[in-house]
């Protein structure tokens, strides 16, 4: 009798461990989130997302896990940069955020479709990575990554393989 007094009571703590993990979780729990920040130069980062998860572990770093998210970026002089993607990862410090899953860049007349971007505040600059793909009206372009430096605007293609060269497929009419 004892024996299944002591299973029961076992039971009973962890069903009581995981009522508090799930009510820490709930607590942590955001819907329809919004972050914007402007910097000195007058550039403007705003950011959505359809939930927001702070991990009871992460508070102290400020990481927050995002779903759904979506994000505009207006760099002076340069234009407005929207990127879509089905997670992400926000540093409510320095405001670097990790894009993955689905990501989609617009960005003038450009589409860049892949797995990952980074953007990093704190150095400047932006790498988007893992089968990137970028299409416009003229041209369709594969590589490994694409790095931009945020205060030129200037952009850079890498193929991680130096054997491997980037894929360019162009739609030109010649004239004679």
């Amino acid at each position: 009798m004892k024996s299944n007094q002591n299973i029961n009571l076992i039971n009973q703590i962890d069903q009581e461990e995981e009522i508090n993990k799930l009510d820490d979780k709930m607590l942590n729990q955001l819907t329809n989130v919004e972050y914007n920040s402007t910097d000195s130069k007058g550039n403007t980062y705003y950011l959505n997302a359809r939930k927001a998860t702070i991990e009871s572990g992460e508070k102290e770093r400020q990481l927050i896990n995002l779903e759904k998210v979506t994000s505009v970026i207006y760099l002076k002089n340069k234009g407005l940069i929207n990127i879509y993607a089905e997670s992400a990862v926000y540093d409510k410090n320095n405001h670097n955020t990790k894009f993955f899953n689905d990501v989609k860049i617009e960005y003038l007349d450009n589409k860049i479709l892949s797995n990952n971007f980074d953007l990093l505040f704190t150095e400047n600059n932006s790498k988007i990575y893992n089968n990137v793909l970028l299409i416009n009206s003229n041209t369709r372009l594969n590589t490994d990554e694409i790095l931009i430096d945020l205060k030129t605007g200037n952009i850079k293609l890498e193929m991680l393989n130096a054997n491997d060269k980037i894929k360019i497929l162009t739609k030109y009419e010649y004239n004679n």
